[in-house]
């Protein structure tokens, strides 16, 4: 068997290295645990604004790499988008400017960004940070359910730590409580994340226990926070990701899925536990009925016309609406930006619609969708064809695309991708991906696990 050999890290990072790094690590952690939130939105641009002059320096002495095929990949995306955002300038859809730059624009600067970030100590920056940020979302998640209940005292902390988020909500149910906070956006990618990253242990956090510990304390909180949000496509995620880490833990050579029989049996008692406390403990903090959230579970799916659930005849009311929509142009769509008769999700953007999928079909047709689709089917390849080779890297890359395929299912009903700050779940794995591509080479022998 053949295996990747990780190059080693320079001895004594430069500036212009550590600047990237940290630009990168506070405005991914930004992005994550602050999607949204319009009191942070100059703060991001002038991150980006940063990264990019970095990025562009690094070009110019060696240390920025992009791949040829992920340029391709990521002007491919970009010329799709751009002919469907001319289709709705021309129709003069509502959402064509905000639309066409959050398609054309957005996507090129990532891929720009993530050139920066070819080299081992950006992988281990870029993975730590998703578990602090994890951690960071939890610890705030269970505060403010927590303060709500008014079983502790709520402090000004608390309240400043939502930067003024006015979606920020909270309210008990009959069994269950329901609640929203900024970071929750990016639970769906995080929690699986860490739960893989638990399963499947890499040394890109380090060889220390105590980045051990942090990752375990991460993934009970962020458990906690889900539950105890009573969000259904998180729920959902939340309890599919074990299933796609056997699959993908079992494309790893032989040898590695041997040696990482012990840890995947750890991880599931420790989740089935968990969970069970989890539940015994807001069963003792309010009246909490497992089978009262299964129900919401449950009626939230249900499109038919004798749908109890609010949420659930919204979206068939977005489903029928966009449905006989697309019918009425299904090669080419009615493009981008377009909303449609009959359902109108927001006032404020009448193009963003639950049903996310459905909208983008609507919009670009089955000739778009089948791009879009494509566009994605390459990178879950390419990371596929990493775990397939093994090593640290195949180990970090597991993470991510367990990440990403449980945000893509929560996406179907939930428009997560609507904003610039929530592109960042399809750019982790291609930043690892284009690290591979770009500075990798396959080797015979010994694997190195230098990170």
């Amino acid at each position: 068997m053949a295996f990747v050999s990780i190059p080693a890290a320079n001895t004594r990072p430069t500036a212009l290295v550590l600047g990237i790094g940290a630009s990168s690590s506070v405005l991914l952690a930004l992005m994550m645990a602050f999607p949204m939130v319009l009191s942070l939105l100059y703060v991001k641009a002038l991150l980006f604004a940063l990264l990019l002059v970095l990025v562009a320096v690094g070009f110019l002495t060696g240390h920025s790499q992009l791949d040829w095929r992920v340029g391709v990949w990521a002007l491919g995306l970009a010329t799709v988008s751009f002919f469907f955002a001319i289709r709705g300038f021309l129709a003069m859809t509502p959402g064509a400017t905000p639309v066409a730059r959050l398609f054309i624009l957005w996507p090129l600067v990532y891929t720009f960004w993530i050139s920066g970030l070819a080299e081992p100590r950006m992988v281990q920056s870029l993975h730590r940070t998703a578990v602090v940020s994890t951690l960071f979302i939890g610890l705030y998640g269970c505060l403010y359910l927590l303060t709500q209940l008014k079983l502790i005292p709520e402090t000004r902390l608390v309240s400043a730590l939502s930067f003024g988020w006015d979606v920020e909500s909270f309210g008990t149910q009959e069994g269950y409580t329901a609640m929203a906070i900024a970071g929750m956006n990016s639970l769906p990618f995080l929690v699986p994340y860490v739960m893989a990253s638990l399963a499947v242990p890499s040394s890109w956090l380090g060889h220390g226990r105590w980045w051990r510990i942090v990752l375990w304390i991460a993934c009970a909180l962020s458990w906690f926070t889900v539950i105890a949000a009573g969000r259904r496509a998180l729920l959902l995620v939340m309890f599919l990701s074990p299933l796609l880490i056997v699959f993908l833990r079992r494309l790893r050579p032989a040898a590695e899925r041997s040696d990482g029989s012990r840890s995947m049996t750890k991880f599931f008692v420790a989740f089935a536990a968990s969970i069970l406390i989890i539940f015994v403990s807001l069963s003792l903090i309010y009246e909490f009925d497992p089978r009262l959230l299964w129900d919401r579970f449950a009626n939230g799916f249900d499109l038919s016309a004798q749908a109890v659930d609010r949420g659930g005849a919204e979206r068939r009311q977005q489903f029928i609406a966009l449905s006989r929509g697309w019918l009425n142009r299904p090669f080419w769509g009615a493009g981008l930006g377009a909303s449609v008769l009959g359902s109108i999700r927001s006032e404020t953007m009448p193009w963003s619609y639950e049903l996310y999928y459905l909208s983008l079909l609507y919009q670009t047709g089955i000739v778009g969708i089948a791009a879009y689709a494509a566009g994605i089917a390459w990178i879950f390849w390419r990371g596929i064809k990493i775990v397939r080779e093994g090593g640290q890297l195949g180990r970090i890359m597991i993470p991510m695309l367990v990440g990403c395929a449980c945000f893509l299912i929560a996406t179907g009903t939930n428009p997560y991708l609507d904003r610039f700050d929530g592109l960042w779940v399809l750019f982790l794995p291609l930043a690892v991906i284009n690290y591979r591509l770009s500075v990798f080479r396959k080797v015979a022998g010994p694997m190195s696990s230098t990170t």
